[in-house]
């Protein structure tokens, strides 16, 4: 349905939360009306400025009016116009206008040509102001609660997806790429996920005295050799989670010589990111008072787009808190500097210089990877295990940081974008109606507002596919990745034909060993060097697969 807007040139954003947004359509010197976007709602609604005239056309111009409602019918789809507070309709060969006097409403939505009944109807003059999201821990879940805010105060309807799991009763649904979106009358909405285990270090508890050296002569080799090549913030923050990782390990073994090595190395090289006075040319970063942003100014995919963030910072996050648990004294002087990348990705403050939850979503219940977003089919992620790795590093930041407010967030956001992981990336159903059966693969790698695709931005293997959605695997994804042996096994089979010589193939060895660790310690033993990686360490590697063999 295509709706325009007379005598407009331009809009304006005039009013935003984290789930619903304002369009005013303005003329050169006026505003003439506001388009009302929510996500999760069925409507789309148009509200007059002054008067105004909007036109609305489709494909098949068989539009039916009866009194002040429109409807237009397709073969397979029926959109409907409804018009509230003095709206009329007219109809001419070509299109039908709404005329409207200011304060009109004309609210537009969309039902199946076999469905027979207009469900929606009831509810459409209920114009929507927007919505608040609260969310609270109970016990071993999190409860999230929408709350719409209508004109009247009256009941709209509002969507719910197949990962929100709530006991309301269903008026409708629809069936859409992500599966059945359960339709439900009221003002609050609510569902629960469940909460995420964080765990910053793997269990190497029952390792032999044999697999212990193995560790620790490979610890003493890579420590030694790690230096810190790159200089944009997402391959740093990678090095900089490697070595933190490798100091957890050495800390750990209690191999106190070579933890000190790692941790000198990771503090100043994180401090040279975060301090003018040990800075380069190179490495640091600075706010973008238009974009109201954190900026690396090095960049790389798009950053200064603030395109990856959460993936970006996460790595330095996780890095830093790993660090600070060792350092008091890095804690005490750079945990504001720490606390302005939390707060680029996971602000929860109102009224600073960065925007809510800057990438999350929680509605669909994960995050966006792109800034700007310019795309027909919306927005998208493909890495969201990048986007677990980001919300456990700043859960693992706000316990060294002892705060309460920011850790109750970043558990909460862990726990809803897992669930999404699980659901619509990883553990997927292949029965959707509308993929009609012919979807044959084991995951999504890349998720859109509007489609879903077996791609990513960076290669068409069917290891990189797999492997952007297992990437860094911190200690608590050993439990978030344990599928069942069947699940895993068919996204192995997939993903790698003959042996882990391939990109990510460390990764994707490390998750075979969910399923069956026999003869795994071997191949990360003998795995080359160009194909682990640079997030990643063979120490690591066999840690992780020991830890999981016990």
């Amino acid at each position: 349905l295509s709706v325009h807007v007379e005598s407009a040139t331009h809009y304006i954003v005039t009013r935003y939360d984290e789930l619903s947004v304002d369009l005013t359509f303005k003329s050169e010197s006026q505003s003439i009306g506001t388009l009302t976007l929510m996500a999760g709602s069925p409507y789309v609604q148009f509200t007059s400025l002054q008067e105004a005239r909007i036109s609305l056309t489709t494909h098949s111009n068989k539009a039916t009016l009866i009194r002040s409602n429109v409807t237009f019918t397709t073969p397979t789809q029926r959109f409907f116009a409804a018009g509230y507070n003095g709206v009329s309709f007219s109809k001419s060969d070509r299109e039908v206008a709404a005329k409207m006097t200011a304060g009109g409403l004309v609210t537009m939505y969309s039902l199946p040509t076999q469905q027979s009944q207009d469900v929606l109807m009831a509810h459409a003059g209920t114009r929507i102001l927007g919505a608040n999201v609260n969310y609270e821990k109970h016990g071993d879940q999190y409860k999230t609660e929408i709350a719409i805010k209508t004109a009247n105060n009256q009941p709209t309807v509002f969507g719910l997806l197949s990962h929100q799991v709530s006991t309301a009763k269903a008026s409708w649904e629809y069936s859409t790429i992500y599966g059945k979106q359960r339709m439900i009358d009221g003002q609050r909405f609510a569902y629960t996920t469940p909460r995420i285990d964080i765990k910053d270090r793997l269990n190497l508890s029952k390792i032999s005295d044999e697999e212990k050296k193995l560790l620790i002569t490979s610890l003493r080799r890579e420590i030694n050799a790690t230096k810190f090549t790159a200089t944009d913030t997402y391959f740093s923050g990678k090095e900089l989670y490697r070595s933190a990782q490798l100091l957890e390990l050495a800390k750990q073994l209690n191999q106190m010589d070579i933890a000190s090595t790692i941790q000198m190395k990771l503090r100043q090289e994180i401090i040279r990111w975060l301090s003018p006075s040990h800075g380069s040319s190179e490495k640091f970063f600075y706010y973008d008072s238009k974009m109201h942003s954190i900026v690396g100014v090095q960049t790389s995919f798009g950053s200064e787009q603030i395109n990856d963030h959460h993936f970006h910072y996460g790595y330095f996050i996780y890095a830093a808190s790993i660090l600070a648990q060792y350092d008091a004294e890095f804690l005490k002087d750079y945990e504001p500097m720490v606390n302005l990348l939390v707060a680029d990705i996971a602000n929860y403050n109102l009224n600073t210089q960065f925007p809510i939850r800057r990438v999350f979503d929680p509605y669909f219940g994960h995050s966006w990877a792109s800034g700007s977003a310019p795309f027909n089919d919306g927005n998208n992620q493909e890495s969201v295990s990048e986007a677990l790795n980001a919300w456990i590093g700043v859960s693992i930041w706000a316990t060294q940081t002892k705060n309460k407010a920011l850790k109750n967030e970043a558990d909460w956001m862990l726990s809803l974008e897992a669930n999404s992981a699980n659901t619509y990336w990883m553990n997927i159903s292949t029965s959707l109606p509308a993929n009609d059966n012919q979807y044959l693969h084991t995951i999504v790698p890349l998720n859109w507002g509007g489609k879903r695709d077996y791609s990513t931005f960076f290669s068409a293997e069917p290891n990189a596919q797999l492997g952007i959605l297992l990437i860094p695997m911190s200690p608590t994804m050993i439990s978030e990745l344990s599928y069942g042996n069947d699940v895993i096994n068919a996204h192995i089979k997939e993903a790698v034909s003959i042996d882990y010589n391939v990109q990510f193939g460390d990764y994707i060895l490390m998750y075979s060993a969910l399923a069956d660790t026999k003869g795994r310690l071997e191949q990360a033993r003998n795995l080359p060097e160009e194909f682990i990686d640079s997030a990643n360490s063979r120490s690591y590697m066999m840690a992780w697969i020991l830890s999981v063999s016990e």
